[in-house]
């Protein structure tokens, strides 16, 4: 049974992730560092706001806060016209790894457990939960490689199996995944590496080894996407532009999405540093 509690800004400690923990690709652990989020600097907090072209879309809000270190502490939503969040997501750190995430309306909760290696082997997902009951929704498991990969997770309750394959430089270049109840029909992403930054150029996603999508990205200059390319299985295409302006330090403070030159969403970026 796990004890829900607030950190208070004295639990800002100082150090970094478990090289183990870091490594492991971000489509099995969360995204948890300045870098994950593909930011420069000594990055205090993050304010995001992305607005809609269509007016049926509500405007989105989050602030992101880090450590010194660069680790996520907390992550706000807010509502249009509102100045207090919503919704708030905690993170609790104890030796060098993620322990849990709580959030302010007690609808779920993450616990992380971790060998005597430090390599994460379960997350469990809790649902509503209080003081005195917890609500398991989902358990996943992780295996490793003898070089401390992530190469299969297994969700227990949806039955889900993800298996992954990695090139020599430890990029994922494939992924299957299928229900245990019918293995047949499986799932495949593969993803194919072919500039120098540590990013897909192509990814394939195939069903029962059937062409899916295929979808291939441009980078600029920085290594972020400003275009990206999905052909779909009747060979027609659908082009995504994207439009960035960056600050002092190449992060991105404003990005235009568009597509056939119609602007779809604007995600504005204020970043405050240490």
């Amino acid at each position: 049974m796990f004890t829900f509690f607030l950190l208070g800004p004295s639990f800002l400690f100082s150090q970094e992730l478990d090289q183990v923990i870091v490594k492991q690709n971000l489509l099995f652990r969360n995204p948890l560092t300045t870098k994950d989020y593909g930011l420069h600097g000594n990055v205090k907090k993050l304010e995001k706001r992305t607005s809609f072209a269509d007016p049926k879309i509500s405007t989105v809000y989050e602030t992101l806060f880090f450590s010194g270190t660069g680790l996520l502490t907390k992550k706000a939503y807010y509502s249009e016209g509102e100045k207090e969040p919503n919704l708030i997501y905690y993170y609790h750190y104890n030796n060098n790894r993620l322990d849990s995430i709580t959030n302010t309306h007690h609808i779920e909760k993450e616990v992380f457990n971790y060998d005597d290696r430090n390599r994460l082997i379960k997350k469990i997902t809790y649902g509503k939960y209080d003081e005195t009951k917890d609500e398991i929704d989902e358990a996943e498991s992780f295996h490793y490689n003898s070089e401390n990969y992530i190469i299969k997770s297994v969700k227990d309750s949806a039955n889900l199996v993800m298996e992954s394959k990695y090139n020599k430089k430890k990029q994922i270049i494939q992924i299957k995944s299928y229900y245990t109840n019918n293995p047949e029909n499986m799932a495949v992403t593969e993803y194919q590496f072919q500039t120098l930054y540590d990013k897909p150029d192509v990814v394939i996603t195939k069903r029962n080894e059937k062409t899916q999508n295929t979808t291939i990205y441009k980078c600029d200059i920085k290594g972020n996407h400003i275009e990206t390319i999905t052909i779909s299985q009747n060979k027609t295409a659908n082009k995504i532009q994207n439009s960035m302006i960056y600050d002092q330090h190449s992060n991105i403070t404003s990005n235009i999405i568009s597509d056939k030159g119609n602007k779809i969403s604007e995600t504005v970026q204020k970043i405050e540093y240490y």
